[in-house]
């Protein structure tokens, strides 16, 4: 099937039955090819039995088929939210596994806080493949209906999303056989709730955004090797340096 893009009527459809859904209940069909719900936006066949072992799987699959003959920016930008909507419909088989925040699946520009776009399983897996090739597997390594603690810690703030070193380094230090390492997502507590001696957190992926930020009052750290970063980091990184050496 070509890749197709939800009208404004699809996407109403659509958004009215993810908020009334039940576990292991598929889209509506007539979102994916009906003229009045869809149209033919993007002239490439995809696959829609193929099965993705994570979302990192994915968004290079959707990179490979696209971005040699069109532009990512114009992919991404937010008057073709339809055709990422529309690829969560078609995958919705192994998206829609869990039952998981309407944002998720809907593209959501404005939050509380701002826009939650970036918390879209599909449009975000092919975003960040399309900006960091293979060390996006640190952001993307969950399976196809999850989004993730490293995910949300990795994409939530523009300072580090679209730091390329960051990134590299990131994935070289808490990725080994395809997985994240125990402890690579983990969060330091509240000083209220740290008991003396607690080191939850500490050398995670949090604290490696604070790390390079201060790094970066002195070093040009967007030019910085993997290898560089690390022997510039704080002594509470040792411990996942060290297993990064040891790949």
């Amino acid at each position: 099937m070509k890749i197709h893009k939800l009208t404004d009527v699809g996407k109403k459809i659509y958004r009215e039955w993810l908020d009334r859904r039940t576990p292991y209940e598929l889209p509506p069909k007539e979102l994916l090819d009906e003229p009045l719900n869809a149209s033919v936006v993007v002239d490439v066949e995809i696959d829609l039995s193929k099965i993705f072992k994570n979302r990192f799987e994915f968004g290079k699959y959707i990179d490979d088929l696209l971005c040699e003959n069109f532009d990512a920016k114009w992919l991404l930008a937010q008057k073709n939210d339809g055709i990422w909507e529309w690829l969560t419909i078609a995958y919705f088989s192994q998206f829609g596994k869990k039952m998981s925040k309407y944002w998720h699946y809907s593209i959501e520009r404005k939050g509380h806080s701002g826009s939650l776009a970036y918390r879209h399983l599909a449009r975000t897996s092919f975003e960040m493949y399309w900006r960091h090739g293979p060390e996006a597997l640190v952001m993307l390594s969950a399976k196809m209906p999850t989004w993730g603690d490293l995910s949300e810690q990795l994409t939530s703030r523009q300072n580090v999303v679209y730091h390329r070193a960051y990134i590299q380094t990131a994935n070289a230090m808490y990725m080994k056989e395809g997985e994240p390492l125990t402890g690579a997502a983990n969060r330091v507590k509240p000083m209220k709730k740290r008991k003396r001696g607690d080191t939850t957190g500490k050398g995670g992926v949090g604290r490696l955004a604070l790390a390079v930020r201060r790094l970066s009052r002195t070093y040009d750290t967007h030019t910085l090797q993997p290898s560089q970063m690390m022997e510039l980091l704080p002594r509470e990184f040792t411990n996942f340096i060290a297993k990064a050496s040891a790949k």
